[in-house]
């Protein structure tokens, strides 16, 4: 029977929620920790393609105490318009002193590596709006999804889920019905074995969505994982009978799915390829079946399927 189709402003309450949940799970990505280390990467670099707000504050000050949540809150309101950094003085007075911070709380917005506006001590909500706001406007065109997306892939590949997901996030805040951010984000929790979140999400798409090119990918990696899922119980066994008989395919492509459930992803693929090398035509070609949707899931530029694919070809025309 088809799925019937989810009104969409259900739709979107239902995502939205998981998102919130997601999104509190992962604040700290969005308030980042500034030293000599990483000024230039996180503040200068990064205000050349969105406006950082810089908060120089100090652990015994309280104002800071009561700025900091009505900074932070305020930023996340601007969903993705710009992001946040936080500069202890104690443990970095050379940045303070450059900068010419006589107190704090100090607080600079940065723009294309400048300097674009500045107040020190507490404010009322109003005023730190007022100065976000203004800030954002700067940055009008809002973030690069194209770019982000690339990023965000790229991490994927490297199995960086928790980088990844920090990029699907800012996606999704600047638009929450992007496809490919809200495919991102499934996958990023299935590769951080949070099958149930996945699914969570998946179920409460309606065809259309689901049949989008970046979603479809995203489901069929869902669907592999929880398949796998339940090998993953049988891993020693497998193990040993492989151990036992090397020859024993049925085994050796339990092994590959056990090791895939437990993201041992060049594993998962070795054991398919051996089983290849040993009998390529064993169950109707069961191995390599499997080893190309391995491919499918995680992607041509996945390191570990770039490998396998050298070795596929080497076994096949040898």
């Amino acid at each position: 029977m088809a799925k019937t189709s989810i009104p969409c402003s259900w739709h979107q309450r239902k995502l939205m929620k998981r998102m919130e949940q997601l999104i509190a799970a992962d604040a700290a990505n969005d308030l980042i920790d500034v030293d000599m280390n990483n000024f230039m990467a996180e503040v200068v670099e990064r205000s050349s393609t969105i406006p950082v707000v810089v908060q120089f504050w100090a652990p015994w000050c309280g104002p800071c105490k009561q700025l900091g949540p009505v900074l932070e809150k305020t930023v996340f309101a601007a969903k993705g318009k710009v992001r946040m950094a936080r500069i202890n003085i104690d443990d970095n007075q050379q940045i303070a002193q450059q900068l010419r911070v006589q107190s704090v709380p100090t607080v600079y917005g940065f723009y294309n590596g400048q300097p674009v506006d500045a107040f020190a001590g507490a404010q009322p909500e109003s005023k730190v709006v007022q100065f976000i706001e203004k800030l954002a406007a700067l940055g009008n065109n809002g973030p690069d999804i194209v770019a982000i997306v690339e990023t965000a892939n790229r991490l994927l590949d490297l199995q960086d889920y928790e980088g990844a997901l920090a990029q699907f996030h800012e996606i999704m805040a600047a638009d929450p019905e992007s496809p490919d951010g809200l495919a991102g984000m499934v996958r990023c929790l299935v590769g951080m074995n949070d099958l149930d979140g996945a699914r969570e999400i998946v179920d409460q798409l309606d065809e259309e969505f689901r049949e989008k090119p970046s979603m479809a990918v995203a489901i069929d990696a869902l669907v592999l994982s929880e398949t796998a899922l339940k090998s993953a119980g049988g891993i020693e066994a497998a193990q040993a009978a492989v151990d036992a008989d090397p020859s024993d395919l049925a085994a050796r492509q339990e092994l590959a799915m056990a090791f895939f459930a437990t993201g041992q992803q060049a594993s998962s693929m070795d054991q398919l390829l051996e089983s290849i090398r040993i009998d390529r035509d064993w169950n109707d070609g069961a191995a390599r079946t499997q080893l190309l949707e391995f491919f499918k899931t995680l992607g041509p530029t996945n390191p570990n399927v770039m490998a396998a694919r050298r070795k596929l070809s080497t076994l096949l025309f040898a």
